[in-house]
């Protein structure tokens, strides 16, 4: 072997360690951080705020994030484990999955800055729109219309 072949080695195993590392650091920080935010946003006085409900639901999202894609990255990326190579069904809805449920997240987190703007209007006709009822609703169609996009 040349001493390029070593020196290329030698990078390919240390960008995998650290990777494998940042990974496993986001793994923890993230499940950390989406119980504490799942324990303020569901407390008595928080639950009937229309922005609490769209952190809430993205907090949901992203725990999938955390305890679903972060894993097969983990994977695929450290252990070279990856069903998406073997299989293209899997691959794209592997795919698929993944970018849908991190687009809804940002979607709801956007809703959720709408509702604060819409909140703090002036016109009073404006702030009705900040309710819960219509947080859940469009919670709902971004959850719907974001996989048929």
């Amino acid at each position: 072997m040349s001493s390029t072949d070593v020196t290329i080695n030698q990078l390919t195993l240390a960008t995998t360690t650290v990777v494998l590392i940042l990974l496993c650091i986001a793994f923890t920080l993230g499940i950390i951080g989406l119980f504490l935010n799942i324990i303020v946003f569901t407390r008595p006085a928080l639950c009937r705020e229309p922005c609490s409900f769209y952190f809430l639901s993205s907090t949901y999202f992203n725990l999938f994030v955390v305890l679903i894609v972060i894993p097969v990255r983990i994977l695929s990326n450290s252990f070279n484990i990856d069903l998406g190579y073997y299989n293209v069904g899997i691959c794209k809805v592997e795919y698929f999955a993944f970018y849908s449920i991190r687009t809804i997240s940002c979607w709801l987190i956007t809703l959720a800055c709408i509702d604060r703007y819409i909140h703090s209007s002036a016109k009073s006709h404006i702030r009705r729109l900040s309710s819960l009822k219509i947080a859940k609703i469009t919670s709902g169609i971004i959850i719907i219309l974001i996989p048929i996009l």
